[in-house]
Order: structure tokens, then C-alpha cells, then sequence
């Protein structure tokens, strides 16, 4: 009897096993029917959040899923019905060696495959709409400077945004880890990365995330590793996750001043740029400039030469906005193309005037023809003006430069063996240069923040300047002994410029770090110069009493 009891109860309990067992299956096919996802297919993760509210799903596909790890927190779930008012952002992240980029709603807002997007890149979504707000590199390879710059960059960003993280390589240029210092992932891994501390050599990773008060909420991550052997990378991430958005929770009181109209212009379309959209105190942004101890101004034109690098144009006008003597009124912006509207918005930000010019020819050879046609439009737009002030995007600037150039201005105007005066001493660096007030005659052309006369553009330069079939760098030209003629500029001991521009057309972050970074750059206002030693015969007679 007791035997008999007991093999019932065994055989009820199989039975029971059993039941529950077909019960699962059906109920999982039954969710895989309606979702038409097979989880067992895919590196896809879906996480029900009620009954009531739609999938959030989140998914990371890789040409080679054997090496990767996906993360999705419960955190990074909106328990937000979606709307008209809220509608889906779609968002794929792909980071490859060759390629990055970003697609919101099957859209591509950015996309990257050139040398300098080396490292690792951010690209800043509005949350409501998912428009792109700013996207910058920042090349942890070459760079420690990158490095922490990265961490003041998010720091920056108004709460909300969300933030994609998406490393880089370019053919046999590395890579994102090298030069990723702790305290940066240290920053990240405070953020909610689980992968950051990971990252080594040539792998893949990738993260997005919006900006909380206090730390952030990821919403995705993935990670590759690397096999370490020669000339390989990781495999390709591609990171998608999915959005619900919602309304800015920042709202600015900054009043309704002119200056407020723009900076809330400005702040409803770009991030990324320092001060300029924090609630309190944020960054000045009028270009009001004091005069010299006279009260006088300069009253020069000065061409700013720009192309599409905003953030580094936003560094140069904070610097200008500074310089003493600057009549902000004879400032024009030259902009070297008509769809660099983050440039234009940059300029505007500051009140500046801004003349866009549709490109012409191709590399160095399209600079030229910007710099031509911005030489050109200055001096006819000024016809009263015998010189020329030319700076460019990448350059902080003196606050001392216009009572450097105006002091040497006679000098310029009464000897005509001087072709120019440059701000900029090739020579200047930090172990050699050390006297601001001290001047040199060289036989070259420097640039780099230059005064050019109308007498030797308009009668000589224009006419010449080769068209827009030459590739050729504008300022090597201008150096040839056929435009030089055996002139010389005059320049300082201590620069009154600084080139901070590691990316651009001819300038890498190697060659920034290891030439113009370390070159001395003037921060003392109204230095004292004895401007007519500087005329050529007295010059020499120097030159010759200081060598005997």
C-alpha cells in the first residue's frame, strides 16, 4: 500500500514537471510570435516593462559575436508610455576600425572615416527630437590633454542630452586605450560604464547614455576584445538601443536681453562649448573689448579666417573678446563654406559679422582661394584702411596684440624693405623666448596673426595670386623670393599668438604637441617697444654692435 502510494505520487509529479514544461514552451512561442524575436538567434535583450507600455529594446550586433559583451541596466528603461508628444528615438551606434557613426531613425546624423576621428568620439543627441547638438573628437592615443579634456567636455553637457561614445581607428593609426588615462576612466566607470576599465589595446567599445544631475543613466554599452596579434583589431560593435523623448527639464532664466536672445538660440541648437549655456554665471559672450589707457581703439579691419572647426573658433573669440583696443565693429568673420552653419552660429553668438564663401578648387588649393577672396572683400569693404589685420580659428590671441601692431604700424608705413609685421616668432620657445618686449627683422613670412598692407595686396599679391587649378599652400607662396622680394617682417621675442589647432589640414596632434605647444606665448598687457629700433639701419647697427 505504501509502495503503491509512493510511485503515485512520483509518477503525479512527473506529470505536473511535464505540464509546466509545455506550458513554458507555448507561452515562450507565443512571445517570440508576437515579437518576432528569437533570443536564441540574436544578441538581443527585450525587457517587458508592464503590459501597458511598449518593448524597450536594446540590442548590440557584431559581424563576430564571439568576443563581445552587451550590457543593458533596468535603469536605462524609460516607464514612459510613448506618444505624439514623445515619440521613439531609434538609436544605432556603429564604432569600427574604419568607420563610426550614428543613426537616429534610420537617419545618419554623423559619420566619420578620416584620421581625425582617431580615438574616441561623443556625439551629443537632444533627447527631445535626437538632433545632433555637437559631436567632437578626442584623440586618447596620441593625447594625455585629450584625455581630460573628455571629462570637462561631458562635464559641460546640460542634463538630459544623451551622450554616444564610440571608439576609432583609421587603417594602421591606434587607437582609443594608449594614452586613456585613469582618471578619465575612472570618470566613466562613475558614470555607470561596466566595460571602461577594460578597454586595451585595439578593442572596440562603445556606450550611450544621458546626462543625469547627478552621474548618468546608460542605456547601452558594448565591448570587443582584441586579440592582441599584429595588425588586428576588434571586431565591429553596433550598438542599438531605443529611446522614448522627452522634454529639456533645464529651463534658463537668462532674461531678454539681445545678448540672452542669442545665447538662447544658440543653446536651443549646440553643446558642447564651455560656460556658454550654464544657468548661472555662464560665459560672457559680448564682444566688448576695453580700450586702450588712452581710451582709443584701433580702427583696423580685422578678417578672422574660418572653416568647420566651431569648437576651436569658440576658443579664439573668447580670447579676442579680450584683446585691448579692439573695435568689435571692424571684425568680419570669413567663413570657408555656405553650409558650416555651427561657424556661423559660433560668430553670431558673439554679435560678429560673418561673409560665407562657397568653396572653390580642393585642399590647400580651396584655403587659398578663401584666403584670396577674404583678403580681396576686406580691403574693398574698407577702402580707407592701408592695412590688414588677418587671424585665423586656431589662434588664442594676446591681449596685447593691437598695441603690439600699432606701435610698429610707422614703422611699417615709412620702410619699405618690411613686407609685414607677424605676431607669431617660429623661434619662440618656452626655454628660449623670454623678453616681450624684444623685436627681430627676419627674411620670411611668418603668419599666424599678420598685418598685411593694402599697398603690396591690392599692387602686387591680388593680381598674381595663383587660381583655383593650383594646389598649393597660399603661404608658401606668399614666402617665394617673387612675392617676398627680399623684404623682411618684423616679429617679437615672445609670441602674441598661440596655436592650439591639433587637427586640421596640415597639422596633426603629433606635430601640435611636439612643435607649437611648446612654444612661449605673451600674457602682460601694454608692453613698452622701442619700435624704431626695428627701422633697417638701425636694425643692422644693432645687429653688429650685439655680435662684436
Amino acid at each position: 500500500m505504501g509502495g503503491r502510494f509512493i510511485r503515485l505520487l512520483v509518477i503525479s509529479a512527473l506529470f505536473l514537471t511535464f505540464a509546466a514544461n509545455l506550458i513554458f514552451v507555448m507561452q515562450t512561442r507565443e512571445c517570440a510570435k508576437d515579437t518576432q524575436i528569437f533570443p536564441w538567434m540574436k544578441s538581443n535583450l527585450e525587457i517587458e516593462v508592464s503590459k501597458q507600455e511598449r518593448y524597450i529594446n536594446v540590442a548590440s550586433r557584431q559581424e563576430n559575436n564571439t568576443d563581445v559583451d552587451s550590457l543593458v541596466l533596468e535603469n536605462s528603461l524609460h516607464r514612459v508610455v510613448p506618444n505624439k508628444e514623445n515619440p521613439v528615438l531609434n538609436i544605432e551606434v556603429y564604432s569600427s576600425r574604419l568607420n563610426v557613426s550614428v543613426t537616429v531613425n534610420n537617419k545618419t546624423i554623423f559619420s566619420a572615416n578620416h584620421v581625425n576621428y582617431i580615438g574616441l568620439n561623443v556625439v551629443v543627441l537632444n533627447q527631445k527630437t535626437g538632433a545632433k547638438m555637437a559631436s567632437r573628437n578626442f584623440n586618447t592615443f596620441v593625447s594625455k590633454q585629450d584625455s581630460e579634456d573628455l571629462v570637462k567636455f561631458v562635464e559641460d553637457i546640460t542634463v538630459g542630452r544623451i551622450l554616444c561614445f564610440i571608439v576609432k581607428f583609421y587603417k594602421f593609426k591606434d587607437e582609443a586605450s594608449y594614452n586613456l588615462q585613469n582618471d578619465t576612466r575612472k570618470y566613466f566607470t562613475k558614470l555607470g560604464s561596466r566595460f571602461i576599465n577594460r578597454l586595451r589595446w585595439r578593442d572596440m567599445w562603445a556606450m550611450v547614455i544621458q546626462k543625469k544631475l547627478s552621474g548618468a543613466r546608460v542605456l547601452a554599452e558594448s565591448f570587443q576584445i582584441s586579440d592582441k596579434k599584429p595588425f588586428t583589431w576588434a571586431s565591429p560593435i553596433d550598438l542599438v538601443t531605443t529611446f522614448i523623448s522627452e522634454e529639456d527639464s533645464v529651463h534658463c532664466d537668462w532674461g531678454n536681453s539681445e545678448t540672452s536672445r542669442r545665447r538662447r538660440k544658440f543653446c536651443s541648437l549646440y553643446e558642447g562649448y564651455h560656460g556658454v549655456c550654464l544657468c548661472d554665471n555662464p560665459q560672457d559672450i559680448n564682444m566688448d573689448p576695453p580700450a586702450f589707457p588712452d581710451g582709443s581703439r584701433l580702427h583696423l579691419p580685422v578678417a578672422v579666417m574660418v572653416g568647420n572647426r566651431p569648437h576651436y573658433f569658440f576658443r579664439m573669440l573668447k580670447s579676442l573678446r579680450k584683446v585691448i583696443g579692439l573695435d568689435a565693429s571692424m571684425v568680419t568673420v570669413y567663413i570657408d563654406g555656405l553650409v558650416y552653419h555651427q561657424s556661423v552660429a559660433v560668430a553670431e553668438l558673439f554679435g560678429l559679422k560673418v561673409v560665407q564663401h562657397e568653396p572653390v578648387s580642393r585642399l590647400n588649393g580651396r584655403i587659398a582661394q578663401h584666403y584670396k577672396r577674404s583678403l580681396s572683400t576686406s580691403f574693398d569693404n574698407n577702402p580707407e584702411a592701408q592695412y590688414l589685420i588677418i587671424l585665423e580659428e586656431d589662434l588664442e590671441i594676446s591681449v596685447d596684440i593691437l598695441s603690439f601692431f600699432q606701435q610698429l604700424l610707422p614703422v611699417l608705413e615709412k620702410d619699405e624693405s618690411l613686407f609685414c609685421i607677424s605676431a607669431w616668432n617660429d623661434q619662440g620657445y618656452d626655454h628660449a623666448a623670454n623678453d616681450p618686449s624684444m623685436l627681430y627683422r627676419i627674411e620670411t613670412m611668418p603668419g599666424l596673426g599678420w598685418v598685411l598692407s593694402r599697398k603690396i595686396y591690392k599692387g602686387e599679391l591680388e593680381k598674381k595670386w595663383p587660381g583655383p587649378q593650383h594646389l598649393f599652400d597660399w603661404d608658401m607662396w606668399t614666402r617665394m623670393d617673387q612675392q617676398i622680394k627680399g623684404r623682411e617682417c618684423i616679429i617679437p621675442d615672445i609670441s602674441r599668438t598661440y596655436h592650439f589647432g591639433a587637427k586640421g589640414l596640415n597639422v596633426g596632434p603629433g606635430f601640435q604637441i611636439d612643435y607649437f605647444q611648446k612654444h612661449a606665448f605673451n600674457k602682460k598687457a601694454n608692453v613698452k617697444l622701442n619700435a624704431d629700433l626695428m627701422f633697417k639701419e638701425s636694425y643692422e647697427k644693432e645687429i653688429h654692435r650685439l655680435i662684436r
